[in-house]
């Protein structure tokens, strides 16, 4: 691997790049704020802004329980000089699930056992790769980035379970299920690194309009058309309170976890237009979130 300045926090199991939970709920929040009016707001000449860490102690969290705040309930809030409460919405580190590289016949998107949570199946060889998606059916060998593989001979029936999963239960793209290849756990990692995304930059001098000595830099991308999983767990109200206070929503209903999946997926749905994690004023950090499920409201 080559070295750069600013690499990407990786897993340190699989040496694969991942996006922490932590990275995924801020902007979450934020967005989710933005949505429900909520990121910077008045109420009885008192101002609140239930973003971030809501100022010191948290005093501009407004934890509002009945009815439930759309923001500090559904991501917590923490208060100083009052009551606090555990986010309902519980977010996990996003991991590789197809990863696109260049082949000889285009982009192919590239998986593994571990990366499918699968384990139906054995790893194929190190140097072969099992067909999962219609285009690569009738090649025998096809290139990864610099490695050229085999396609396996005796495929395992397991396969046609996995393509049963992948093909009607992921909501992914038809082009990308057409151009999918399992390979090893340990290939996969191989791939995954030697064909990330490096980018260059270096600052500029604003008197001279050129380029600063010393100032050049180099960062790692994961690139376009990366497909990522991850989960989040939506919890019930009706478990949680504030002191004597239950949770309610504003027409006076159960804080359930289809009120705070909703609250959630508001934020989620803005991940497309506004991105998340850094340098995504310079073209990176827009991602789609391929199964929300109907939010309502103005998202």
């Amino acid at each position: 691997m080559e070295r750069v300045d600013l690499s990407i926090i990786r897993d340190p199991a699989t040496k694969l790049p991942k996006i922490p939970g932590t990275s995924i709920s801020g902007p979450t929040r934020a967005y989710t704020a933005l949505v429900t009016g909520k990121y910077k707001w008045k109420k009885d000449d008192r101002e609140y802004s239930c973003v971030g860490r809501g100022r010191e102690g948290g005093e501009r969290h407004c934890g509002m329980v009945n009815p439930a705040c759309p923001v500090c309930i559904p991501y917590g809030f923490s208060k100083g000089s009052g009551n606090s409460l555990q986010g309902l919405a519980q977010f996990f580190d996003a991991h590789i699930f197809l990863f696109p590289v260049a082949s000889m016949i285009g982009p192919v998107w590239v998986t593994s056992p571990l990366a499918l949570e699968t384990y139906e199946v054995n790893n194929p060889l190190e140097n072969e790769f099992y067909s999962l998606g219609d285009e690569l059916g009738t090649i025998e060998k096809l290139n990864f980035g610099w490695i050229l593989l085999k396609k396996a001979e005796n495929e395992p029936n397991e396969l046609k379970e996995i393509k049963e999963k992948l093909f009607n239960h992921v909501p992914i793209p038809k082009f990308i299920k057409q151009r999918i290849a399992l390979v090893s756990d340990a290939l996969f990692s191989k791939i995954v690194n030697s064909n990330l995304e490096v980018r260059t930059s270096v600052s500029i001098d604003p008197d001279t309009g050129t380029a600063e000595e010393k100032a050049l830099f180099t960062y790692e991308a994961i690139p376009r058309g990366t497909i990522l999983k991850f989960d989040v767990t939506y919890n019930s109200g009706k478990y949680f309170g504030v002191g004597d206070e239950v949770l309610r929503t504003e027409n006076g209903g159960e804080v359930d976890a289809n009120w705070v999946k909703n609250q959630v997926e508001k934020g989620l749905k803005l991940f497309e237009v506004l991105g998340i994690g850094g340098m995504n004023t310079r073209g990176m950090g827009r991602m789609k979130v391929l199964n929300l499920e109907g939010v309502s409201g103005n998202a």
